[in-house]
């Protein structure tokens, strides 16, 4: 099964559905935490104004949300 989170998500979509993400972006030193922008912005348009590699951000991501348990 392919991970959720995804580079067209916006951020404010990614810190409600996982806020164990919180503190990727506290450690990447981004504002995105409590910004007025993020239900609109993408992770991958955040990445792009913080200088950020994308998959390597998103994977950062994807690793701290613990995978979805078997049906």
């Amino acid at each position: 099964m392919e991970h959720l989170i995804q580079s067209e998500l916006t951020v404010a979509e990614t810190l409600e559905r996982w806020p164990q993400t919180i503190p990727v972006f506290l450690r990447r030193r981004m504002a995105c935490v409590g910004c007025a922008i993020t239900p609109f912005e993408t992770l991958a348009e955040a990445a792009m104004i913080y200088g950020l590699d994308l998959p390597q951000f998103i994977q950062e991501l994807r690793q701290s949300v613990p995978p979805p348990e078997a049906s």
